[in-house]
């Protein structure tokens, strides 16, 4: 199995260097599903920051295409991250995707909540509270 980075994926989803964007897609095209491409949860995360920060792509259709590409049989997540937790993801009010990605993690983890001092996070994230 071969790792991929950010940059994997904002090319794949930009299509910003066409040369670039052609050797992403020869990488994924080699790939299948007895030999995914891994993805794991910091690239999810930093890839969202990506396209919502530097390419100003609006929240939920950053997400959605994001899913769309994750959810194909050449890419592989980590079984916490499989799609049954996209919609909660997805149709999270909370505008940072990291924030949200954590608290599931956490919970997916056996953790009962995420605690942060970010008021935002604990009032719109799910299993996510406020330390005070």
């Amino acid at each position: 199995m071969i790792g991929i980075d950010t940059n994997i994926l904002v090319r794949l989803l930009t299509r910003d260097d066409p040369a670039q964007f052609d050797a992403a897609v020869t990488l994924v095209r080699a790939s299948s599903a007895g030999a995914p491409l891994f993805v794991n949860p910091v690239v999810i995360a930093e890839t969202i920051w990506v396209l919502e920060r530097i390419y100003k792509v609006d929240r939920v259709a950053a997400r959605k295409q994001l899913a769309r590409l994750l959810d194909t049989v050449e890419i592989k997540v980590p079984e916490v991250l499989r799609m049954e937790n996209w919609t909660m993801w997805l149709d999270s009010a909370h505008a940072d995707f990291s924030d949200v990605v954590i608290a599931d993690l956490n919970r997916a983890n056996g953790c009962e909540k995420t605690v942060t001092f970010d008021r935002k996070a604990a009032a719109s994230v799910p299993f996510m509270e406020l330390l005070t």
